[in-house]
């Protein structure tokens, strides 16, 4: 443990000691939600697109012509929606729906390689991967009945595929960018005890954000 937190700060240390352009980055989400039960007769729940928020602060560092490396951290929403039919209290159907939304926001760290390619002298396109965790912080009450079976993941584990452009001005730096969040873990998945009932939740999440920079050196 003790090694371990050494080097976790031996690597912040030379993260901000070679520094290059500290940035932050806002936008919107886009998720929906595939909420899947097997063993009842309904259909995937949620499933229809959400808007969130992403809003992150970061550090691109050992920059060189082709490419640099860029650590970020920050928050985002992800979910998704749905319309269900309202009843009156005799059970009847009343012609009328509402939209629910269930919503997941998490605390989000990435690290990530930016191959880049300058066109211009102020015109910078780049394309990005990078590993990716998530850690959620809230949840909204549609996840309230996984929570108390213990099934909702509270860490999410994926890449970062992203692209976009970055324009140099003096010691500015705008960008545009859009992500795709590639997990490789699910919002949860479980299974009742001497049944066939089960059931299982991934998330689809794309952000576009612009971005503001200031270059250190």
């Amino acid at each position: 443990m003790k090694k371990t937190g050494l080097l976790l700060l031996g690597l912040t240390i030379a993260i901000l000691t070679n520094g290059q352009v500290i940035k932050i980055q806002g936008g919107t989400s886009i998720s929906k939600l595939d909420w899947q039960l097997k063993g009842v007769n309904i259909d995937p729940l949620y499933n229809e697109i959400l808007i969130g928020y992403s809003i992150f602060a970061g550090l691109d560092y050992l920059d060189k012509q082709y490419f640099n490396l860029s650590t970020n951290i920050g928050m985002i929403r992800k979910g998704g929606k749905d319309e269900f039919a309202l009843m009156d209290q005799n059970g009847v159907l009343t012609g009328q729906t509402i939209t629910e939304k269930a919503t997941l926001d998490y605390l989000s760290i990435n690290t990530m390689i930016d191959l880049k390619y300058r066109i211009k002298e102020i015109v910078l396109p780049f394309i990005s991967i990078g590993p990716r965790f998530d850690y959620l912080v809230s949840s909204s009450k549609h996840f309230d009945s996984l929570k108390e079976i213990d099934e909702l993941k509270r860490i999410s584990i994926g890449l970062i595929l992203g692209a976009g452009l970055k324009f140099d001005i003096s010691n500015l730096q705008f960008g545009l960018r859009a992500d795709y969040y590639l997990d490789f873990t699910k919002v949860a998945d479980w299974t009742i005890e001497n049944s066939e009932i089960s059931g299982k939740v991934t998330v689809n999440t794309f952000t576009i954000n612009l971005t503001i920079g200031y270059r250190l050196k």
